[in-house]
């Protein structure tokens, strides 16, 4: 009788056991597939993000390359304008915004425009080489005709 109590606990405790760790490798796989899915929502999530964000940059850089033919003219007629990454400086883009441009992919024409709250160049112009060929001028009649808009870097 005694052997048959010692076989049942024996047997009831080796159950428990397969059923406890069962329960644990179920579990760990939930916790698996969970953790998975929900990295691929962050990924999609991020994917959108970037998106929205190429779309509103290249919106800026067209509102950029506008304001450079309105107020830049040379010697030579801009035929590419090129718009590198809108920046923000400071805590929570506090210091303000900023982009670096080229004109018809020439090094000696690269020069940084101030940017205010909504990506619009507010006529502060900076980092300008002393070989820049442009001059500042006020042309508000003319457009992007002819002119390609690249991204820069």
């Amino acid at each position: 009788m005694l052997k048959n109590k010692k076989m049942r606990v024996v047997v009831v405790v080796i159950l428990s056991l397969f059923l406890i760790g069962g329960a644990s490798m179920a579990i760990i796989k939930e916790v698996e597939h969970l953790r998975t899915e929900k990295q691929k929502r962050q990924k999609v999530e991020s994917i959108k993000e970037s998106e929205k964000e190429v779309k509103d940059q290249a919106e800026a850089r067209q509102k950029i390359a506008l304001w450079v033919v309105q107020h830049f003219e040379g010697p030579e007629p801009i035929k590419t304008i090129e718009v590198g990454k809108i920046e923000s400086y400071g805590i929570l883009g506090s210091g303000g915004k900023a982009v670096s441009v080229r004109i018809n992919q020439q090094d000696d024409n690269v020069f940084n425009v101030i940017l205010d709250d909504e990506n619009i160049p507010s006529g502060g112009v900076g980092g300008i080489s002393e070989k820049f060929k442009y001059t500042y001028v006020d042309r508000m009649d003319t457009s992007l005709e002819n002119v390609s808009v690249l991204y820069w870097r």
